[in-house]
């Protein structure tokens, strides 16, 4: 198997871009818009305390020397002609990116290109943490490389989101939709040939998406052999999902005021949503501006299993998912908090994740619940008997996803 593939994926050359403006971002520059005068249309330019940097970006196929070294000499003669011409003759840099830069590779480089054209900085960047800059005060901007780690660098990897953040969950249930019914998760089913298409089908930055897939491939969740984005050894997968949800979330006990029973959640979050609906529609037409939108709601945990028809424990105080505390919502539900520490009727969650936690609920009769991906993980490690749960509901929906899964692999 090959350690780098040699021909980068199609849009890698515009999260090249994004990367180069991400880290500029970190280090306290101010990315500006594409400048467009005539024929002058250098890459980026960007401002920090009166300084301005113009930047001429170039993507090379392979991180060979024969490669890198006359892309960084043609970004650079570039960068210098913007430079020429732009209003207060911005500080010209030339960047090269790759897969993956030797550092013997982007130490020549730099050198190389330094020697003939010293009025420009020189940067290197790779996918798999090289940060590598040269001139002008640049040097700020650079990362080691642990050696033969072919990891991010520490800094870098400091800087990333955790590898079960709120949308890389989100962006794993996408990769999981296509073996689960509509009736159990609400998300886009597709295959994604890359961090581009799985950003607009997730509806997220294709900067969360390039950093979903370099994490993930990392770990080796998934394939960067496969023309599409294909999740292997799902097995180890769940268990580090599963562990990774047990940790501590906020959970306010409640008291109903006047409605108790088994249906009293589902009716009044129902009750809830369709007021909350009436009103939008009722302030629409009335041409009045919006108010901030309420926050998002649905059930959890067993009450959820119920309500998508897996329901095996019961007698448990039902889970609501509320996206923020707010007053308003609380009084429309008919809850309270008073007298709840002695005897809860309901717990509300106030979860971490919320955009996993809420894009993949799944609507039934008027009632947001949990999607069962969601329900599993929560589940789980329930005193409340959430072991045989889960383990009903990875018998009848995630245990066949599984398998065709593993099918399609074969």
């Amino acid at each position: 198997m090959p350690g780098h593939p040699s021909n980068p994926p199609p849009d890698n050359e515009g999260q090249l871009r994004l990367l180069v403006e991400e880290l500029l971002r970190d280090n306290g520059w101010k990315v500006l818009k594409e400048p467009r005068e005539e024929d002058e249309r250098p890459d980026l330019i960007a401002e920090r305390q009166g300084e301005r940097l113009i930047f001429e970006i170039k993507r090379a196929s392979e991180g060979r020397r024969d490669r890198i070294v006359p892309l960084l000499s043609q970004a650079a003669l570039e960068a210098a002609h913007y430079s020429r011409n732009l209003a207060g003759h911005p500080v010209p840099v030339a960047i090269v990116g790759s897969n993956h830069i030797p550092d013997s590779v982007a130490d020549e480089a730099k050198q190389f290109v330094r020697a003939r054209a010293p009025d420009v900085g020189v940067g290197l960047v790779d996918l798999e943490g090289l940060r590598s800059f040269a001139g002008h005060g640049l040097e700020s901007l650079n990362s080691e490389r642990r050696e033969g780690s072919g990891v991010s660098s520490s800094k870098w990897r400091s800087r990333a989101p955790q590898l079960f953040s709120d949308l890389n969950q989100w962006m794993l249930k996408l990769l999981l939709a296509p073996g689960i019914s509509e009736e159990y998760l609400t998300a886009p089913r597709g295959r994604y040939q890359g961090a581009s298409q799985l950003a607009e089908a997730a509806g997220v930055s294709v900067m969360s998406a390039f950093r979903f897939v370099e994490q993930f491939s990392k770990e080796g969740f998934l394939d960067r052999r496969s023309r599409r984005l294909r999740i292997v050894r799902s097995n180890e997968l769940m268990k580090r999902w599963q562990a990774a949800s047990q940790q501590r979330v906020l959970e306010i006990p409640m008291r109903w005021i006047l409605s108790k029973g088994k249906e009293a959640l589902p009716n009044a979050l129902r009750s809830l949503l369709s007021a909350e609906a009436l009103a939008a529609d009722r302030k629409r037409k009335q041409n009045r501006v919006l108010l901030s939108p309420r926050p998002r709601a649905c059930l959890g945990l067993f009450a959820a299993a119920e309500a998508l028809g897996l329901g095996f424990v019961h007698g448990v105080q039902p889970y609501l998912y509320l996206e923020r505390m707010s007053q308003d919502i609380v009084e429309s539900l008919g809850v309270s908090a008073k007298g709840a520490e002695r005897q809860a009727d309901i717990y509300v969650r106030i979860p971490g994740n919320r955009e996993s936690v809420f894009r993949g609920a799944v609507v039934k009769e008027g009632v947001p619940s949990s999607d069962i991906l969601q329900v599993w993980l929560d589940v789980s490690l329930h005193p409340s008997r959430g072991k045989e749960q889960a383990d009903l509901i990875w018998r009848r929906v995630l245990g066949p996803a599984f398998e065709i899964f593993e099918a399609d692999e074969s």
